[in-house]
């Protein structure tokens, strides 16, 4: 396994954005991220039969679903019940009157604030979604939340802390969602208010802020799953399905 380029990540899946591949990222030990194993990326409503069959292709047997229950009701995944894949909803929200911008996100200066809220208000949460990539070792895992940059965010910055990842790379994973989202940039911004577009960006720093976080309450993302009701070797049983 070698390093990935940002574009080799990216699947080019029609009429779904932000859909990435984490795997090939080096580890600060020396290993890399296994490609074909958890794969990232926005809600994909529109995507066609072709679509499904290029994902299913790639591996996808098991999604799991950040989203809340309204984003589920209005939107339903289309891969749930397509072929053998198996599908799971796990709410990151807490909210029932979620649209497009939850109002609690509102309460925060930046999105860091946010992301810091929904690790400690869903432990429970995040407990069952790391249960799930444990008891699916051999399945390439794909989730999604609505655009791929928050609840994906913040779910693939402690996967790739787990693996070992440079800081660096975590930050870099985290921003490039703003980019591969432009495409359905005027679409979001059509659906908020102006004063909430911030809430649209995917800025180095917010992602920057959260780690600090992490490390100062923490330690690790490993030391955060142990809280989280996770034992030790769940937690290096994922690391090692996630590592080559």
């Amino acid at each position: 396994m070698m390093q990935l380029s940002r574009e080799e990540r990216l699947l080019h899946i029609p009429h779904v954005t932000n859909v990435r591949d984490l795997g090939g990222y080096e580890t600060q030990d020396g290993y890399y991220t296994k490609a074909h194993k958890f794969i990232r990326s926005a809600c994909p409503s529109k995507i066609d039969e072709a679509g499904k069959k290029q994902l299913y292709d790639y591996g996808i047997r098991t999604v799991v679903d950040l989203r809340s229950p309204f984003e589920v009701e209005q939107l339903p995944h289309p891969l749930k019940e397509y072929q053998d894949i198996e599908y799971y909803h796990i709410d990151l929200l807490q909210s029932q009157n979620f649209s497009l911008i939850a109002d609690n996100i509102k309460e925060y200066q930046d999105l860091s604030g946010f992301y810091i809220f929904m690790i400690e208000a869903n432990k429970n949460q995040m407990k069952k979604i790391f249960e799930i990539f444990y008891e699916h070792p051999y399945d390439a895992i794909m989730f999604n939340c609505s655009a791929g940059k928050d609840r994906t965010g913040v779910v693939s910055a402690l996967l790739l802390d787990l693996a070992g990842c440079h800081e660096y790379d975590i930050v870099k994973d985290y921003s490039e969602s703003f980019e591969n989202n432009k495409p359905i940039l005027d679409q979001l911004k059509g659906m908020i208010k102006e004063e909430d577009e911030k809430f649209l960006g995917s800025d180095p720093r917010i992602m920057m802020k959260f780690l600090a976080y992490l490390r100062e309450t923490y330690g690790s993302a490993k030391e955060y799953l142990l809280q989280c009701g996770l034992d030790e070797e769940q937690i290096q049983e994922i690391k090692e399905n996630l590592t080559i």
